[in-house]
Formats: structure tokens, sequence, C-alpha cells
């Protein structure tokens, strides 16, 4: 086991896809696997190539907005992929349903090269939580991270096959449709109250909302996306975690 390594890769929006990557790191350690994080969150580490050839397998978590997985992540993972690799799917989610993501992601990843074997979603704090709801609004708990372990553990017995069978996925109800849809959308000019904003009264112009930003589309000085990133590509994907 010494020389299996794995390669855990996440975008995080409001750290609860950080919170699972981190436990599910350490149990691949413990179980004396070699593994390193990668966090793609940063607009730059995705200008990056991921060293697909040092790894045994890779393991990419990401968060799901509106049945997707973050749109800049759609975009970025058919560049990662330079070799067949063995991978597992992991989601942190909200807005009670992952709707199209694990098909979605699977299809872009093994478009990149990848083959996909394993699939998984685990619970956050968001959830459930939309509209004012206020379900399992202290997850994830410790209950949640033993499943993590137990799948860094699956995760591991699937890596060792030498003939890893296809992950088989059906897929949703009008995926072809909403493709379409989305393709075809086009992007308001105008800021919604979704955009991300900083509260002036209790900022301290730190700076650190554009460092964080994984799209390089917010303005410290403005104290909200610019005109140019809400158009194109300013996904809204936390409007509190911009809040200082």
């Amino acid at each position: 086991m010494s020389d299996f390594k794995i390669a855990l890769v996440y975008f995080l929006a409001t750290n609860v896809t950080k919170a699972y990557a981190e436990v599910i790191t350490e149990a691949l350690l413990r179980s004396g696997c070699k593994a390193q994080v990668f966090n793609v969150t940063p607009y730059a580490s995705r200008k990056e190539r991921l060293p697909v050839e040092e790894f045994s397998g890779f393991i990419f978590g990401f968060p799901v907005f509106a049945d997707f997985a973050p749109s800049v992540i759609n975009e970025w993972i058919p560049n990662t992929g330079r070799k067949r690799s063995a991978l597992r799917d992991v989601f942190t989610y909200g807005a009670r349903t992952t709707g199209y993501a694990h098909f979605h992601t699977r299809e872009l990843l093994e478009k990149a090269n990848f083959r996909v074997q394993f699939s998984a979603e685990f619970l956050g704090r968001h959830t459930f939580n939309i509209a004012g709801w206020r379900v399992l609004p202290d997850r994830p708990d410790e209950r949640d991270f033993a499943v993590a372990r137990k799948f860094a553990a699956l995760a591991i017995e699937r890596f060792s096959h030498t003939s890893p069978h296809r992950f088989a996925l059906q897929k949703p109800f009008g995926y072809n449709q909403i493709l379409d849809l989305l393709r075809s959308k086009q992007k308001s000019a105008e800021r919604g109250w979704c955009n991300p904003v900083r509260f002036v009264e209790k900022c301290r112009l730190c700076r650190k909302c554009e460092t964080e930003c994984p799209n390089q589309a917010f303005d410290a000085d403005t104290g909200v996306s610019n005109l140019y990133s809400v158009l194109n590509v300013c996904t809204a994907c936390t409007p509190a975690r911009i809040r200082r």
C-alpha cells in the first residue's frame, strides 16, 4: 500500500466539502496510502495542470448548485485528464437533491479520460435548508464523518481492483432537455440579490474576498461582483462566504 497514491481534489463554497475532504484524506493516510489534497477553488489553481501521472487514482469533491456541479468546475473538468485513471466522485450538496450532478459529472470526467467507478453524496448544513428551512443545520457531524471514513475504505478497495468494473448510471429524466436550456440560456446583465456583497460597516478591507473568490469575480473596492464577472464568470456560489 506504500506505493498507492491518491489525489483528493475539491472545490469548496461553504467549507462543507473541505471538511469531508480532510476526513477522507486522514482515513486514507491511516490506511497506509499516500494522499495529496488539491483545492481547486482559487482561480489560479485551475490554471495549473493536475499531475495525473503521479497518482493511482483520484477522488473529486464538489458541491451541487441547481442540480449540477459548479459551472466553473464543469468547464474545468475536460482539461484535467491525460490518461485513463481510476476515480471516485464525491458530492456534498444542497437544495434537497443532487439533480443531474452525478450523471453529468461522470460524463465530463469520462470524456477527460477518467474511468469513473464510484459516486457518493454527503449531507451538509445547507442540504435541506432553503427558503428559510431549518433541517439538519448542524451537519456534517460525527455520524457523517464516520460514513466518510467508510467511503475512504471502500475507495481503497475499489482502487485495488486490477480489472475494475464500469460504473453505470441511468440517464436522468429530462437530462438532454435541461442541457439544451442551459446552452441557450441568456445571462442577465442585472445584479441579483444572490450576487456576493460585503458589509461595508464591518469590512476591514483585508481583500480576502478577492483572493478567495473562485472565479476572480469579486472587487473589494466596490464591494460587489463587477459587471463583467456577473455576466461571464460569477456563479453567485455563496454570498455568506464573501460577507466579512
